[in-house]
């Protein structure tokens, strides 16, 4: 039986990834706070309106870099330290159980995805004005994995609010379902991109899907060449159990 951190500590591990992912976004914050008050910009901008997903200048001056950038930038220290306190607490046992490359890759692929999602919502939905609003922040990326945590340790407990249980797959179903309520029903005062939320959950659900989760068989996306495989592994072995039983039994004497 596999031991869980928690059942010898409260507190996650802090492993290598996680702990690279919140060192670079402490670093990006008090980078950008500096040059922020310093009133420093590059070509009129400030380093938010550069890094940050601006859909406005995704659309018009390509630029597409900010889908990767905007997930390491955020806009005040709370912001920064809940969402770094959150990717600790359930980034760390989500990468060790996909390991430190798939980790990541889960990690930037959740974000990137989240930002996508939420760019082709402003642009269908959204108006015009809100286009030149920065989006920045690892959240998107933050719920990919609360989807994991959902999926693979499902049948765990959270306590509400402190007080009341829930089994971990309710609860990120339950946030799912918050974020798209509070999505559709946000005014032009609410600076949370909600559907960048909602877009990491399902983006990382959908990828541990068909990665991990999904059946195997013909016509699960196996190449023709693992299936002739499994199909001549079948016949050999077949081919061993009836040559063994004859054996078995021996000749037949009149």
């Amino acid at each position: 039986m596999n031991s869980r951190y928690d059942q010898i500590s409260p507190v996650p591990p802090m492993t290598l990834v996680t702990r690279n992912i919140i060192v670079t976004c402490v670093v990006v914050y008090f980078i950008d706070f500096v040059l922020t008050h310093l009133g420093i910009q590059i070509q009129g901008l400030y380093l938010k309106e550069i890094l940050g997903l601006v859909p406005a200048l995704v659309k018009e001056n390509g630029w597409v870099w900010q889908f990767l950038t905007y997930i390491f930038l955020h806009g005040h220290p709370l912001h920064l330290l809940l969402n770094m306190l959150i990717l600790w607490y359930f980034g760390s046992e989500i990468e060790v159980k996909l390991g430190r490359k798939h980790f990541l890759f889960y990690f930037l692929l959740c974000g990137i995805g989240a930002g996508l999602f939420n760019y082709t919502v402003n642009l269908l939905f959204s108006d015009v004005s809100r286009l030149s609003h920065p989006i920045i922040g690892a959240s998107g990326a933050i719920y990919g994995i609360l989807a994991a945590y959902g999926i693979f340790f499902g049948e765990r407990y959270f306590l509400v609010f402190f007080v009341f249980p829930m089994k971990a797959k309710y609860f990120v179903l339950v946030m799912a379902f918050v974020e798209l309520i509070t999505g559709v029903e946000a005014s032009s005062q609410d600076n949370v991109a909600h559907f960048a939320h909602l877009g990491g959950m399902l983006i990382g659900a959908l990828y541990l899907y068909f990665r991990y989760l999904r059946p195997k068989g013909p016509g699960s996306g196996q190449s023709k060449r693992d299936q002739d495989r499994e199909k001549l592994k079948r016949q050999f072995t077949l081919i061993v159990n009836e040559k063994n039983s004859r054996e078995e039994k021996g000749p037949y004497w009149n």
